[in-house]
């Protein structure tokens, strides 16, 4: 492409851009606040699942390490025992 493509590409997108926005404002069935209270719970709750996870994780990878001590204890004791 010639640099007058790309600069007539790049006009048809922001006025694309402009023209959404400006669509999506006049057809929004929501005020900005409303939306931003929408935004701020969908992350609260993205958030609270993630901890949620992230919880779980580390409480199955602390039950996983307590059984591979055990069983290294058990077979250093064995190993004691000859």
């Amino acid at each position: 492409m010639s640099r007058d493509d790309w600069q007539g590409t790049g006009i048809g997108i922001v006025i694309g851009v402009g023209v959404g926005v400006a669509l999506g404002m006049l057809f929004a069935t929501k005020t900005g606040e409303q939306t931003r209270e929408a935004i701020a719970e969908n992350v609260k709750d993205g958030f609270n699942r993630a901890m949620g996870k992230g919880k779980d994780i580390s409480n199955r990878l602390q039950d996983k390490f307590g059984d591979v001590k055990d069983q290294v204890d058990r077979a250093a004791d064995a190993g004691e025992q000859f």
